[in-house]
């Protein structure tokens, strides 16, 4: 964690958010010891999805390889701004985005200002395909605290092969304005990361990221690649080992992770759809363990319902038995 980092969540830290995480983690690790579902507070970080649309096709997103069952759409400024007011005051950290493409959301922008103005530390993820000059000038100058650029390939033909439909000039276009406007206005924010998702068709080009990462003041993010097939798996995962949650077990894919009756994310984060579905975490991508709906009850209404506590108690009692923790890298360290 760099210390811009550190200083932009320290300025969102107030005395009720700070005995509300302490309080969580407490409930969390008497939670993890005993086995039973115990749970006093809030989670601090809360992500909520703008659109599950996307402009790009890649193979092993549910979003863009047609997977994804639920229905898609845009969630609205007035729905964002009603979540916000409720949680704000406990909730500091703020994911906007889940599945799809953020910037397809015409209101991304107003989001973010909006949170950020509550002294909720806000972060985005992003293809940057809908970066232009007045969306440059926009982030610099008001945007998010974080903002992460996927760029899964140094050249076009590595980057297409998994951004399917995509420009790696587009990207390289969209973080020169970035720059350009960090120069300009005479700032150093947001905290710019690009993130690089580890395949078998990139994993040696990671001299030329760190370059491009230094032209651009930025961070570097390694994130291990997530299939749900053999076919996927000799597709795309690195030959590198260190690269890959993934080890082979009779001739099956198995995460190197543990897979202990405990997941701290059901204690200190939640994710809510662009209509308002409550999910889990963020590797229940297609909305298939829906916790309540934000359709006439309030998001901490649904944190304390009976459907929360019997998926959290599920998990402290049998978590392999769950088919997403089976793929899921929670307690695993991602190497970067």
């Amino acid at each position: 964690m760099s210390l811009r980092t550190v200083r932009n969540l320290l300025h969102c830290a107030t005395t009720r958010r700070a005995w509300n995480l302490l309080r969580l983690t407490a409930s969390f690790q008497l939670a993890a010891w005993t086995g039973r579902n115990i749970v006093w507070g809030w989670p601090y970080s809360l992500t909520i999805e703008p659109t599950n649309r996307c402009n790009l096709s890649c193979p092993e997103c549910p979003s863009g390889n047609g997977a994804m069952t639920r229905p898609q759409g845009l969630l609205s400024f007035e729905d964002f701004t009603r979540i916000v007011d409720e949680v704000y005051r406990d909730v500091f950290y703020l994911q906007l985005f889940f599945q799809g493409e953020p910037f397809i959301n015409n209101r991304l922008i107003d989001m973010v200002q909006y949170a950020r103005a509550k002294r909720m530390y806000v972060s985005i993820s992003t293809n940057a395909h809908y970066i232009r000059e007045k969306t440059a000038t926009q982030l610099i100058a008001n945007g998010p605290d974080r903002l992460i650029i996927s760029v899964d390939g140094l050249t076009q033909d590595v980057y297409e092969q998994y951004r399917v439909g995509g420009s790696l000039a587009k990207v390289h276009h969209a973080l020169d304005l970035l720059t350009a406007e960090r120069h300009r206005q005479g700032r150093h924010g947001p905290e710019l990361v690009l993130q690089l998702l580890v395949t078998r068709q990139n994993e040696e080009q990671l001299p030329l990221l760190r370059g491009l990462a230094k032209k651009h003041n930025a961070e570097i993010a390694l994130k291990t690649m997530q299939v749900y097939s053999i076919e996927g798996a000799e597709r795309f995962l690195p030959t590198n080992e260190r690269y890959s949650r993934y080890r082979r077990v009779d001739g099956a894919l198995q995460t190197k992770n543990r897979l202990r009756n405990r997941c701290a994310q059901l204690w200190e984060r939640s994710v809510i759809t662009w209509d308002g579905i409550v999910v889990p975490c963020c590797f229940d991508k297609d909305a298939d363990h829906p916790l309540g709906h934000l359709n006439g009850r309030s998001f901490f209404e649904i944190w304390q319902s009976d459907e929360y506590h019997a998926f959290r108690q599920q998990i402290l009692t049998n978590r392999k038995g769950v088919e997403m923790c089976r793929n899921c890298t929670e307690g695993l360290k991602i190497y970067r």
